[in-house]
């Protein structure tokens, strides 16, 4: 069982890129199936640009190569439920708030979740896609489901704000600081066992073209420790609203 709070039935997942929902809810997905319970995934991109190989970044064979590891991360975790929206990588932002949140509210309902997760506004690292993910997500969930963002507590981030600032983790951000919540804060947390690292360690590694350089610049040790928390908050009556307003109405009974 989760740690704190109620381990979901019913589990969507709404990310920005292939490996964010590895991160930040490999052990939750994989508690909530081995409960009996369904996951869907819904990842806006096939994060196109996440190489720097000029020759690879941003072709349609990295496209599709990134998309089937995400399949492939996903089927370890017992996770078949997948959809990939298409969006352009790094043009989140350009995508219509009020159509986006319309979409995920329809999966929302097809799915019956019980609880969503996603990405704060600050979208963990800063990255505008996340934080598009992350308004589209609050705009779509309405009374019901319970809505949880993706966060850090207070003794993660100080715990590795060296290896953070080494690999740059948080440069988008404009301090360069991650926000992150006392521990009080926390929602739901899921602190994964000793199997349930290796197993997500096991899922991580089949996003190879994004975690093994990662991996191998942390050392594997920390690395496969790195994410043993994984933490959620509620969003905040504010972000609610901002959210929102930059969607617009959305149709009657949409999310609902």
């Amino acid at each position: 069982m989760a740690e704190i709070g109620t381990l979901p039935k019913r589990l969507l997942g709404v990310w920005a890129h292939p490996d964010d929902e590895c991160y930040l809810s490999a052990g939750l997905m994989a508690r909530v199936v081995a409960a009996g319970g369904h996951v869907r995934i819904v990842c806006a991109t096939r994060g196109e640009l996440g190489t720097s190989d000029a020759a690879e970044r941003g072709t349609e064979r990295f496209a599709q190569s990134r998309a089937a590891e995400l399949r492939a991360s996903l089927e370890v975790l017992g996770v078949h439920d997948l959809h990939v929206l298409g969006l352009a990588d790094g043009g989140c932002h350009d995508a219509d708030d009020a159509a986006m949140a319309t979409t995920v509210a329809d999966h929302v309902d097809d799915v019956a979740a019980d609880t969503v997760v996603t990405f704060g506004p600050d979208g963990i690292t800063g990255h505008g896609d996340h934080a598009a993910v992350s308004r589209w997500t609050t705009a779509a969930v309405r009374p019901g489901p319970d809505l949880l963002y993706a966060t850090m507590t207070h003794d993660f981030v100080d715990r590795y704000r060296q290896l953070h600032d080494t690999i740059g983790l948080f440069g988008e951000l404009p301090d360069g600081r991650p926000r992150s919540v006392p521990h009080d804060h926390v929602a739901l947390r899921v602190t994964l066992d000793h199997a349930e690292l290796i197993r997500k360690r096991r899922a991580l590694s089949e996003h190879g073209s994004q975690t093994a350089p990662l991996a191998a610049l942390m050392g594997e040790d920390t690395y496969f420790s790195w994410w043993r928390d994984e933490c959620f908050r509620r969003p905040t009556d504010v972000e609610i609203r901002d959210a929102r307003s930059r969607a617009g109405r959305l149709p009657l009974g949409v999310g609902s």
